[in-house]
C-alpha cells in the first residue's frame, strides 16, 4: 500500500509540474481592502468546518467582496444541509481520479478563476485540495505553511494543530496588515 501511495504522489507531482508550465498566472499581493474576488477552498468532511467557513464567508461579504466557495467531502455523498447554501459548490471522492485530479466541472472552473485571493482553509492537507490550489490561476494564494510545499504566496505557520476558527483569525489578521501603505514606516531625511 505504501508503494502505491508513493507512486501516486510522484505521478501527481509530475502531472502538476507539467500543467503549471502551460498555466500562467499574474501574481499580485492583495489585502482585504484591495481584493474584489476571493475563492475559499476547504475540506468539508468534518461538518464543523462548514459552519466556520460559512461564518468567514459572511464576514467577507460585509466587505463587499465577491466570494466563491469550493468544498471537498470525502464521503461519496454530500450531506443535505450543505446543499441548501447558495454560492457554495461541493465535490466528493468519487469525482476525483487516482492521481487526485478533480473530474467535477465546478472544481475545475474554480481552479481556472483568476481570484484576487485564494484562501486554502484545509488544515488536513488533502491531496485533492492541494492539487486545485497548486494549479489555481488566483493572483495571491494564502494557506497554512506546509514544509516542502511552495504553492502559497503567503503561508501562515501554525506551531500546533490549530482549530479552523483560530486559523481564520490569523488569515484575517494578516490580510488586514499586508500591502498597506498607511502602515509603512516613515523615514525622516537624515
Amino acid at each position: 500500500m505504501e508503494l502505491f501511495s508513493k507512486v501516486r504522489s510522484s505521478v501527481t507531482s509530475l502531472v502538476v509540474k507539467r500543467l503549471l508550465k502551460s498555466r500562467k498566472r499574474n501574481k499580485k499581493v492583495y489585502n482585504l481592502s484591495t481584493a474584489r474576488t476571493i475563492g475559499l477552498i476547504f475540506d468539508g468532511t468534518n461538518p464543523k468546518n462548514f459552519d466556520g467557513v460559512y461564518d468567514f464567508y459572511k464576514s467577507l461579504k460585509e466587505k463587499k467582496i465577491n466570494i466563491s466557495i469550493l468544498g471537498y467531502v470525502q464521503p461519496k455523498n454530500i450531506p443535505d444541509n450543505f446543499l441548501i447554501k447558495k454560492n457554495i459548490h461541493f465535490f466528493t471522492t468519487k469525482e476525483v481520479n487516482w492521481y487526485f485530479k478533480p473530474k467535477n466541472t465546478e472544481a475545475l472552473k474554480f481552479a481556472d478563476k483568476k481570484f484576487d485571493i485564494l484562501i486554502n482553509l484545509d488544515l488536513n492537507q488533502e491531496k485533492v485540495i492541494s492539487y486545485i490550489v497548486s494549479i489555481s490561476l488566483a493572483r495571491f494564494k494564502v494557506g497554512r505553511f506546509v514544509k516542502g510545499s511552495n504553492y502559497n504566496d503567503l503561508s501562515i505557520r501554525m506551531d500546533q494543530e490549530p482549530t479552523l476558527e483560530y486559523f481564520i483569525q490569523q488569515i484575517w489578521h494578516y490580510l488586514e496588515l499586508i500591502n498597506r501603505p498607511d502602515l509603512r514606516p516613515k523615514f525622516e531625511n537624515v
